[in-house]
């Protein structure tokens, strides 16, 4: 999972104005549904879905959780599509939940929300570049007026 970040990470240096070469990896914990959902809803629990799955949530980016911050993520197999590849993180729609991640990664270790108004600004550019990747790699983009959730997550 390092070498994959590691090149998620050099994709996102040339495709966009964060600078990630010199940066440490954060720590990659790979979840099934459910245990993302909990960790998603830790503290408040009384407000997980009553399946005990929320099927909005992918990934979770944790600035303060490890030495280095740390990406929860639904493991590959759990992705739609993954039966297609021998490796399930081949799949690219699991690769640009990986790479909206480290977007969120670079943009604290870079010091970015700091001149944000609140967190949620850093959506907008995790968003377009998974969807500039997904473009690149002639993948039907699995969220439909990418360019609308954009800018509704990155609300204030």
């Amino acid at each position: 999972m390092e070498q994959l970040a590691a090149a998620l990470l050099a994709w996102i240096t040339a495709h966009s104005d964060l600078e990630t070469r010199s940066l440490p990896l954060p720590e990659i914990v790979l979840m099934s549904p459910q245990t993302l959902t909990r960790e998603y809803y830790h503290g408040a629990p009384h407000l997980i879905p009553t399946d005990g799955v929320d099927d909005r949530l992918n990934a979770l980016y944790a600035a303060e959780d490890g030495p280095h911050g740390t990406i929860y993520t639904l493991a590959p197999a759990h992705i739609d599509g993954a039966e297609d590849f021998d490796d399930p993180a081949d799949n690219p729609l699991f690769r640009e939940i990986l790479l909206h991640e480290l977007v969120h990664h670079a943009q604290w270790q870079t010091g970015q929300p700091v001149g944000w108004a609140c967190q949620s600004q850093g959506e907008k550019d995790a968003y377009h570049l998974g969807g500039q990747y997904l473009k690149e790699l002639r993948i039907t983009d699995p969220i439909p007026n990418r360019n609308f959730w954009a800018h509704m997550y990155s609300l204030c």
